[in-house]
């Protein structure tokens, strides 16, 4: 076998991801408020690139009457100390979180209660580790004997400054386990039904798994007290601290595309304020045509194609949110009219097709994306359901398919609960074809617990 080497030229054609392509997909990936920064970072690394307010021009002179009454205000005001920063720049942007409070935590509102206890320097430094140690739903999930050896002092002094943090509010903060937590707010409640301190202490486990009759045989009752003091439990909190905390899992959705609803006509509007404020600079564009430096053409030619390339692929994201609003405007007009019971079967494939683009291009145009309807804020994959067969050959969407049986278990009898085969039966005459495996998955879906949990004795 002879090795050798040689040169040959050979002609492939290949697929190359550009840099002006790669920026038009990730643009189009982009949520608003992550668009918006994206925008403004490009804005301070490009020099072609203006927003239109710093482009407006010099203000008009002042009239006569004007200059005649022209006063010092900031001095005025200065004078008067109630004036407000009037030296802020007019041109810089006020957004509502300028004017809300700060977040609360936790800890810092058991350290608000904690100053008002009279204790030992000792104890007062363990409870503040303490509280520190505390998760978000109020729980102490490290051993006392661990942190007594972190703070270097007797675990009979932790234990002690625990006591001091499970007496603070509300009632079952500093508890190292659900039955503790539980049985912190059963001490400091009088109107608790008989039964109740027993089924916490030593039957949670019966209880979560809706072993109802088993527990009343246990305690020799009948069902109905069994079930009075399940129902008492039920309204205990069994996670306190976030009773206390500022709820951080709150997110705040801007929609991207707003869809309005004028004088019986759809006007859809895309939401990219902060690229219809982007421009090139006609200064740099000057600066371009009038040097003749060639490393300064080489670098302004270069960032104005970057700039006009920018541009293009946000009017390119633009043009194709509004196209696939537009066809969901179309196809699921039964929904905007009748709610969701009338949202269709629609898959990423209909509207490629027909919109006469990739299935990949919608994918990422609609991920993480919301849009504001009449009838709310919807995710723009909230309009993409699966398909179900019916008995009119039409077919139904699944996420009507979930509304509906959420009707139905919140209309039946907590005595008899329909389990998933009869919710199927429900379902079909009804004419959705459907099994009871997939009611069993739409059910968990939807955080509908199962027949035997939901049942009620009396």
């Amino acid at each position: 076998m002879r090795l050798d080497f040689q040169l040959e030229m050979r002609q492939t054609q290949k697929l190359i991801m550009t840099p002006q392509l790669q920026q038009a997909i990730k643009l189009l990936q982009l949520p608003a408020l992550e668009l918006s920064a994206y925008l403004e970072q490009q804005f301070l690394e490009n020099p072609m690139l203006e927003m239109a307010e710093e482009a407006e021009g010099e203000e008009a002179p002042e009239s006569e009457e004007e200059m005649e009454f022209d006063l010092d205000w900031e001095q005025y005001f200065q004078d008067r100390g109630d004036g407000g920063d009037l030296s802020r720049d007019p041109r810089e942007k006020t957004t509502f979180e300028q004017y809300t409070a700060g977040a609360v935590t936790l800890q810092q509102r058991l350290r608000q209660q904690l100053r008002l206890i009279s204790l030992p320097k000792n104890l007062a430094k363990i409870a503040d580790n303490i509280i520190d140690n505390l998760s978000d739903d109020g729980y102490l999930h490290l051993p006392c004997g661990e942190i007594a050896c972190q703070l270097r002092v007797k675990e009979e002094d932790v234990a002690a400054a625990l006591t001091v943090v499970q007496t603070l509010e509300p009632v079952g903060i500093g508890a190292r386990n659900l039955r503790e937590c539980l049985l912190m707010q059963l001490s400091s409640r009088k109107d608790a039904p008989p039964f109740v301190r027993e089924i916490i202490s030593d039957h949670l486990d019966l209880v979560a798994k809706g072993r109802i009759p088993i527990l009343a045989e246990i305690l020799g009752v009948d069902y109905a007290l069994v079930q009075a003091a399940i129902d008492y439990i039920k309204g205990l909190e069994p996670k306190p601290g976030l009773s206390l905390g500022e709820d951080a899992g709150s997110a705040y959705i801007l929609p991207d595309v707003t869809v309005l609803d004028v004088s019986g006509k759809w006007v859809i509007l895309v939401n990219d304020s902060s690229s219809h404020r982007l421009r090139l600079s006609p200064s740099y564009q000057s600066m371009l045509k009038n040097t003749d430096a060639e490393g300064t053409q080489k670098f302004l030619r270069g960032k104005l194609n970057s700039a006009l390339w920018l541009l293009k692929a946000i009017e390119q994201r633009r043009t194709t949110l509004y196209r696939i609003t537009e066809f969901i405007l179309e196809y699921q007009e039964s929904f905007f009219s009748q709610g969701v019971k009338g949202l269709r079967p629609m898959r990423l494939v209909d509207v490629a097709e027909a919109l006469e683009i990739h299935e990949s291009t919608v994918s990422r145009a609609v991920n993480g994306k919301y849009l504001q309807t009449p009838r709310g804020i919807f995710a723009f994959k909230y309009f993409f359901a699966v398909n179900l067969d019916t008995d009119n050959g039409v077919g139904t969407a699944s996420t009507g398919v979930k509304h509906v049986l959420a009707e139905i278990v919140a209309e039946e009898d907590n005595a008899n609960p329909l389990t998933d085969q009869q919710l199927a039966l429900c379902l079909q005459d009804r004419g959705v074809k459907i099994s009871r495996r997939t009611v069993a998955k739409y059910r968990d879906q939807l955080g509908i617990p199962s027949s035997t949990l939901r049942k009620h004795w009396q």
